[in-house]
């Protein structure tokens, strides 16, 4: 059976049980922990005697890979996983019973806090290895060999990881059935369940183009606009509005190319309606420079930098000092003037170095590419007292700072964005996307887009790049190739057996709904469907989704943000058991799913009606049968037994994800 019903009604709630789809596989957080806080100290204070890198490896002892650790050497394992204090590493860095790691020091308490943290939690370790020691994943490609650029992004998509698929002798699961696909595809595209009417048609139509011509309405429907924002404001900014909202509202509604919303927001010139708003991006950072370098290598870029700001990457050649300080050297002439951002004609990053020696940061971009400019001269005080002065009659007149006539913004627009760079900038939004609608990226995690970091499909990550960047960086043309291809529209049911490994793509993985998505969710599924099924006009239509989608908006604050380790928080959980708010609005009578239901003679037909309206499909015989038995046995109070029947099919692990 799919669902629990009224029987353990109250199981419903705890949703965590719902990740079994996910059951051991590395979350986002285990893959970013073991990349922060684990490879460096074993790169720095390991590997020279404990590697198949050192000249003599020392106790026969490697911790270079997972299985080498599990392994140990002469002394025996050096990992018991969940068991850190019986794990001879730990003991070795704590340098008890006679033993010492390192022998030349002892690591502070809390880098062995992190190790034991690490073994508790099974010592995931990627095996992830570049093609060859001094080249990056991407000059392995041949280029030359690619699809030609005249391939539909579906096409490509399913030519790629069709081609995995195959050489590793797995057998994919089939095509979603109708009700699965428009439920998947409309909360990704629109942010909500489609109405009962729409699975119905959908359902019905027998038009060969149907699942295309779907996704073209929602396309260039508003609720795609507002999805949009929703999910970018999360991408670009932690999911605060800030003021922020408004322009991603005006950019995704005129469906702005991502390189033109990558410049307006890093050039911050707000001397335009169009662009206004964009500054707001700074409006968080602009005191923490070092927060406002990392974000923009992240969220533009796909690479976090931070771990060299201290030191080079101990494994990861691609990322030195020089790099991140010459990220950083972008936005350190940049401040904040009132209402406006603007930008200083002089001032340098200076670093000390891991040998101690204080350095000039170059401008330099992620590639190592560094550039040149003209000397700045830091100007005497005088000069500057009239500059501030200025400053300051700007801000009360509420006008923008005029840009320097060297802008080390302007300049990274420009090299963010030039041919061979931009692989950066393409690849890094393109993975997102592919992560956002398939569950899982072709680099992982999101942030580690390095050239020791390959792809599942490097093929298909370089030949995505360029034809999003050779179509003018249209989102919107790859997302439709993306929500087109098989590989989006497989069932996420796998038939027997362990499922096969994400990166295969061979099945579709369950995904938690984003607050914006399981709030919108809850509103239309407790909407009367008479009312979404026959109205006037089609703009009376769109009005009326739009409301709905406004309320499910505000829902959304309630819910929090799903990371690779879902589960429901205790807050929510609460809210459903107990709120005023679910009763009265959501499993209210007047004007809403319940009181539909109760008007509809029949229980096949009431039955219909209620998941139709939640889970987008028809119920099972089985759960048929097992509603019947409960509703029976309620028949006294039939109002509230249908409340609770809705209640428990709103907050069940079906509904909650996006499968």
């Amino acid at each position: 059976m799919r669902l629990v019903f009224a029987a353990i009604i109250l199981a419903t709630v705890t949703l965590g049980q719902a990740q079994a789809w996910a059951e051991g596989e590395p979350s986002s957080a285990q893959i970013h922990f073991f990349e922060e806080k684990i490879r460096p100290v074993l790169a720095a204070k390991c590997y020279k005697c404990h590697s198949e890198r050192a000249r003599k490896i020392k106790g026969k002892l490697k911790l270079d890979s997972r299985e080498a650790i599990l392994k140990g050497g002469s002394e025996g394992p050096s990992v018991i996983l969940g068991k850190p204090d019986e794990s001879l590493m730990i003991i070795a860095m704590r340098h008890q019973d006679g033993w010492d790691m390192p022998p030349e020091e002892k690591l502070p308490d809390a880098v062995v806090a992190d190790f034991a943290k690490w073994i508790a939690e099974g010592a995931y370790f990627p095996t992830a290895v570049p093609a060859k020691a001094d080249q990056d994943w991407w000059e392995s490609v041949d280029h030359e060999k690619l699809l030609t650029k005249a391939k539909p992004v579906e096409q490509a998509v399913d030519h790629y990881v069709g081609a995995k698929i195959e050489a590793d002798n797995l057998t994919p699961t089939a095509a979603a059935d109708d009700s699965t696909f428009i439920r998947r595809v409309t909360l990704d595209l629109a942010g909500r369940i489609p109405t009962a009417a729409e699975v119905q048609a959908y359902a019905k139509s027998a038009d060969p183009e149907k699942k295309s011509k779907l996704v073209d309405d929602l396309l260039g429907s508003g609720s795609f606009t507002r999805q949009q924002v929703a999910e970018f404001i999360w991408l670009i900014n932690d999911g605060r509005d800030d003021g922020f909202r408004g322009y991603l509202e005006k950019a995704f509604a005129d469906n702005r190319s991502w390189d033109k919303v990558f410049e307006e927001i890093i050039l911050a010139r707000s001397d335009t309606e169009a662009v206004k708003g964009a500054e707001k991006f700074y409006r968080n950072r602009i005191g923490d420079l070092d927060r406002l370098t990392n974000d923009v290598s992240v969220n533009f870029f796909g690479v976090n930098v931070s771990c060299a700001q201290c030191h080079d990457h101990p494994e990861v050649p691609s990322w030195k000092q020089d790099h991140y300080y010459g990220m950083k050297s972008f936005f350190n002439r940049t401040f904040e003037n009132g209402n406006h951002i603007g930008e200083r004609e002089y001032g340098l990053v200076s670093f000390k170095t891991t040998a101690g020696v204080e350095k000039k940061a170059r401008l330099m971009f992620l590639s190592g590419s560094a550039i040149d400019e003209p000397a700045a001269k830091e100007p005497d005080q005088k000069t500057k007292e009239a500059q501030k002065k200025n400053f300051e009659q700007l801000k009360k007149e509420n006008k923008p700072v005029p840009a320097p006539s060297f802008s080390r913004r302007e300049q990274l627009v420009r090299v963010g964005l030039k041919p061979g760079q931009s692989g950066f900038f393409s690849r890094a939004i393109v993975n997102r996307l592919w992560h956002r609608f398939m569950g899982y990226g072709l680099v992982m995690p999101l942030d580690q887009m390095h050239g020791a970091n390959p792809p599942s499909h490097p093929e298909l990550l370089e030949w995505l790049a360029r034809d999003f960047s050779g179509n003018d960086y249209d989102l919107r043309r790859t997302i439709r190739g993306l929500v087109l291809s098989d590989a989006y529209s497989r069932d996420s049911q796998w038939p027997e057996g362990e499922r096969p490994s994400p990166i295969y793509f061979a099945v579709a993985r369950p995904r938690p709904l984003t607050p914006n998505q399981y709030g919108s969710a809850l509103v239309f599924a407790a909407a009367d469907p008479e009312q979404l099924a026959k109205p006037k006009t089609p703009e009376n239509l769109a009005k009326r989704l739009a409301g709905l989608e406004k309320r499910g908006e505000n829902l959304a604050k309630r819910f929090d943000r799903p990371d690779d380790t879902f589960q429901v928080s205790v807050d929510e959980a609460l809210y459903f058991s107990n709120s005023d708010q679910v009763q009265n609005d959501l499993l209210g009578e007047g004007g809403k799913l319940l009181g539909r239901v109760l008007k509809t003679e029949g229980l096949a037909k009431r039955l219909e009606i209620a998941f139709l309206n939640t889970l987008s499909r028809e119920p099972s015989p089985e759960e048929t049968k097992t509603l019947n038995r409960y509703l029976e046995a309620r028949s006294a109070d039939e109002k509230g037994a249908w409340q609770q029947v809705l209640w428990a099919l709103m907050t069940s692990s079906e509904m909650r994800f996006n499968r």
